[in-house]
């Protein structure tokens, strides 16, 4: 007895030497079968047993799974690679262009002492030819005073001769002359000095008296004037010196600020954080475990637009320290007892609040939180309950909230309160402060520094346009002070003097002509006068060089003690490059000049605009490599948390991302690409191969089965002197034809080490196992592509061949029974049918015959329901004496009008009636009862 169906058939199939399900699945077709629609379909259903690829599959899809993790290892590798490269390139690139700037500044700074350097050595040579030069003019003048002593006591003893022959009153009109001379000459110079005053003034030239009386009326009117003209320069000058304090002043702060800001990822005011720092040193707490909350916030990335307002929102709560509450006694008693200068908020943070996600829409959802903060918690909880504000598009929608908030600032609050404070402006970088990556703030400080360099250029121009005014004024003041000084207009009368001058010379050429002896002393006396003035002269300008020389030893000797007091103080670099990169700037300045000892300050000043500029121009390149590198570390950071758990998205942590890629270029993508061949080819290929030769396997086990029905369809004569014969062909179906292509192209040439073939291999077994394991939303359609193309009885269509017997020519091809009349088509249903039964019951010659021989046992009972009762008596006699040469145990069912055929081939009857229609009654008799009852009824 058994309980359940599967061990009753097991054991039924084994008590009646039954091969497998496929052969009771064919008795129980045969129970209805009248006609062979379609010979494929019957073949593949009743003659050729189906196959279990299930757990193959199954294998496959395990092996792939271990080869896909290994291929996602290697692509994950790849990406690392392609990611951390540009992050190494882009460390390099800040990397040297930091030791660029550094260079720079270090040329920068030995600028001055260099060109000192060099002004010195130039000035020492210039000293030591100024003093050749000197030695030379002094010998000249000693000589030249020799000369002038001579020619004097000559000049001498002519006068004497001239005095002792008549020349008493030459020499009295001599000595007036020479004293009107004199008087002339002051008087001209004091006439020109007064006439360029009178020009600068706007006054007329006194050429006479009236003139001259004119301009003193004028003089108090011009002086008014130059007064209010002084009150109005003065007044710009004191604008223009305060707003140049103003912009200095700004310029340091910004440089404190940029200082600040370059030493530290966050974006908080320097205060802040200098009263953290002496909050910390006082209370010895590490500055990291009492954070502002602004280092730990930001506007989410995709929310620029409401950057500025969450910024002007935010700002005070950013601006709160967060204190934990283990260290919150020590803070509160240090901010007691000490003035902080300043204001501060704190925060006491206790127990984290269970975390509670922002409303969607609110200013809060826009707020994203620094990762692995202990205070998320808290600040999930503090901008849920404080910054729920709604963020409006609309002023409609801004009126209906009770909290809202403009992306212009407006923001609305409790009870109806409004406010918007536009006293700085909105998108103003300066004033962020929220993040823990302030290059944009840096930007935004270079480039107001820049503006107010411009400014206070501008500025220092203006002041400097002001005092040249300012002194061209001044020098007026004292052009009216030159003309006020002349009171009376004979101190400038030259002309009247000249006169009186030309008139004594023509006295004195009278009596210079009354005499040849005092005509020829005179004309020697001019002779040896001019010869002693040249020499004068000569002396003169002699004594100016020596005196210029002297002047010029003196001040080249105070620029040699400057040059080395500056050098005492900041000496030459020991760095032969550093110079070597000044002097060749300098020579590029230069040109075609030389340098000289005067014009090292304009060098000097030309070398330093030119390098402040170059560092002016790397400083942004640093930081905009700096902030691209920071990016593609913080985009590493957010695609692999894992591997970057102890890495900072900073340029500090270079050498930590550099370690990573090499680690990954060096070891990782090696041994992971190794893996995955290994995978590949040893196992994956290795399990498609053994897939693909199991098919192959299965297909010939169905060729050699066609030809052991044949075997038993060849003993069957369908007509006189013919038999049929199966037949089969490759399928035309697509699918089935292209999964064989595919597999095949898995498992072919699977011998090399090609990256690029290994890839392509697994790209072309991911596209077969995929399908196999069910695409998402394909699910369905895969399973039935997968029943199919792995069902090998689809690789195959058949037919049937009616041949004759004896030269094995081919009479009749067809595929199905179409076409035929009823009669053949149930002979053709019988023919084949005997067939499949003969093979699956184990009846026909072959190996499973002769297996069934060997047991002993065969099962052959065969059930038939009005098989005959349409058909034509031939076709269902040629039914009859079919399955009797076969030796197979009928039960058929059937209504009388057919008993005359199949009467001759039964042996017992089971004579079923039922004459009131509601009362079925079953008479079991032999053949002989039957006939006998039945002519008895006759």
């Amino acid at each position: 007895m058994h309980d359940t169906f599967e061990p009753y058939a097991a054991a039924f199939k084994r008590q009646f030497g039954i091969s497998g399900n496929q052969a009771m699945e064919l008795f129980h077709r045969t129970v209805s079968m009248k006609q062979v629609e379609n010979i494929t379909s019957f073949v593949r259903t009743n003659m050729l047993e189906e196959d279990n690829v299930g757990e193959r599959i199954g294998n496959l899809i395990h092996h792939f799974d271990d080869l896909k993790k290994a291929h996602d290892a290697v692509l994950r590798a790849k990406d690392q690679i392609a990611l951390l490269t540009p992050i190494r390139e882009g460390a390099a690139q800040h990397a040297q262009l930091s030791r660029d700037d550094e260079l720079a500044r270090q040329q920068r700074d030995q600028l001055h002492p260099w060109f000192t350097d060099r002004k010195l050595q130039l000035s020492l040579e210039h000293q030591s030819e100024l003093e050749r030069t000197g030695e030379r003019l002094r010998d000249d003048s000693t000589k030249l005073r020799t000369d002038i002593t001579e020619k004097r006591h000559e000049l001498s003893a002519v006068q004497e001769d001239i005095r002792t022959n008549g020349g008493g009153r030459l020499a009295a009109i001599d000595a007036e002359v020479a004293r009107l001379a004199d008087q002339s000459r002051t008087q001209r110079q004091r006439f020109e000095t007064y006439a360029a005053a009178a020009k600068d003034l706007g006054l007329r030239p006194p050429e006479d008296r009236v003139l001259f009386d004119s301009n003193r009326a004028r003089l108090g009117e011009v002086e008014a004037d130059l007064g209010a003209q002084s009150d109005e320069l003065q007044e710009s000058r004191t604008g223009l010196t305060i707003a140049r304090t103003e912009q200095t002043a700004r310029l340091t702060e910004i440089g404190v600020e940029l200082r600040s800001l370059q030493s530290r990822p966050n974006l908080l005011p320097l205060p802040q954080l200098e009263l953290r720092r002496r909050l910390c040193d006082g209370t010895g707490i590490a500055e990291a475990a009492l954070p502002y909350a602004g280092e730990l916030l930001r506007v989410r990335d995709g929310e620029g637009a409401w950057e500025g307002a969450a910024e002007r929102t935010l700002h005070g709560f950013a601006l709160s320290l967060l204190v934990p509450a283990k260290h919150y006694a020590a803070v509160s008693s240090w901010v007691d007892a000490n003035n902080l200068k300043g204001r501060l908020v704190y925060l006491r943070i206790g127990e984290s609040p269970a975390a509670r996600a922002a409303e969607q829409g609110t200013l809060a959802a826009k707020i994203a939180i620094k990762p692995n903060t202990p205070f998320r918690n808290f600040l999930l909880d503090e901008l849920a309950t404080r910054f729920d504000h709604v963020c409006c598009d609309t002023l409609a929608d801004f009126r209906r909230y009770p909290k809202a908030l403009t992306v212009n600032g407006q923001l609305k609050g409790g009870r109806g309160r409004h406010e918007k404070n536009d006293r700085r402006e909105l998108t103003d970088r300066r004033n962020y402060v929220l993040g823990w990556d302030n290059h944009d703030k840096i930007s935004r400080f270079l480039a107001e520094q820049d503006e107010v360099k411009g400014q206070l250029a501008v500025t220092q121009a203006q002041l400097t346009k002001v005092d040249v005014s300012l002194g061209d004024l001044g020098r007026r003041n004292q052009q009216l002070g030159t003309v006020r000084s002349v009171a009376d207009f004979s101190e400038i009368s030259w002309q009247l003097t000249a006169r009186r001058i030309e008139e004594l010379k023509a006295e004195k050429l009278d009596l210079e002509t009354a005499s040849d002896v005092l005509k020829q002393l005179t004309a020697k006396e001019s002779a040896v006068a001019a010869e002693l003035e040249r020499l004068e002269e000569r002396a003169g300008k002699l004594r100016e060089r020596l005196g210029a020389n002297e002047k010029d030893a003196r001040d080249i000797a105070e620029a040699i003690e400057e040059c080395r007091g500056i050098l005492a103080e900041t000496p030459l670099t020991d760095d032969g490059g550093v110079l070597a990169a000044v002097e060749h700037l300098t020579k590029a300045a230069l040109g075609d000049k030389t340098l000289t000892y005067k014009n090292t300050g304009t060098a000097e000043s030309t070398v330093r605009s030119g390098l402040t500029d170059t560092i002016d121009a790397l400083s942004k390149r640093i930081a905009r490599a700096a902030e691209s590198t920071v990016r593609l570390m913080a985009d590493f950071r957010n695609k692999y948390p894992n591997e970057t758990t102890d890495i900072d998205a900073a340029l500090e942590a270079a050498a930590d991302y550099n370690r990573l890629l090499e680690q990954l270029v060096g070891n990782d993508l090696p041994r992971f690409e190794d893996h995955f061949k290994e995978s590949l080819n040893q196992n994956t290929i290795h399990e498609v191969v053994a897939f693909n030769a199991f098919l192959d396997s299965r297909r010939q086990d169905i060729v050699n089965r066609i030809g052991e029905i044949n075997q038993s369809m060849a003993g069957i004569e369908y007509n006189p002197g013919r038999h049929i014969q199966l037949e089969h062909q490759n399928t035309s179906d697509q699918d089935v034809r292209e999964f064989g292509v595919d597999l095949r192209a898995c498992s072919e040439g699977t011998i090399g080490d090609d990256d690029q073939y290994s890839e392509q291999k697994y790209l072309q077994v991911e596209r077969l196992i995929e399908r196999f394991r069910g695409r998402e939303g394909l699910t369905s359609l895969d399973e039935r592509w997968t029943a199919k193309v792995t069902d090998v009885r689809n690789w195959f269509t058949f037919s049937a061949s009616e041949k004759w017997t004896e030269t094995g020519e081919e009479f009749e091809h067809f595929t199905d029974s179409g076409g035929k009349s009823g009669g053949q088509k149930e002979k053709l249903a019988y023919t084949i049918l005997a067939a499949a039964l003969a093979f699956q019951f184990g009846l026909a010659s072959g190996k499973n015959a002769a297996k069934k021989a060997n047991s002993g046992r065969s099962f052959r009972f065969v059930v038939i329901d009005e098989a005959f009762g349409r058909g034509s008596d031939e076709s269902a006699r040629y039914g009859l004496q079919l399955f009797q040469r076969m030796k197979l145990q009928l039960l058929i069912v059937t209504p009388l009008q057919k008993i005359h055929v199949i009467e001759p081939f039964v042996s017992h009857v089971g004579f079923v009636a039922n004459t009131n229609g509601d009362d079925s009654q079953l008479r079991n008799m032999t053949i002989q009862e039957y006939r006998d009852e039945r002519d008895r009824r006759a």
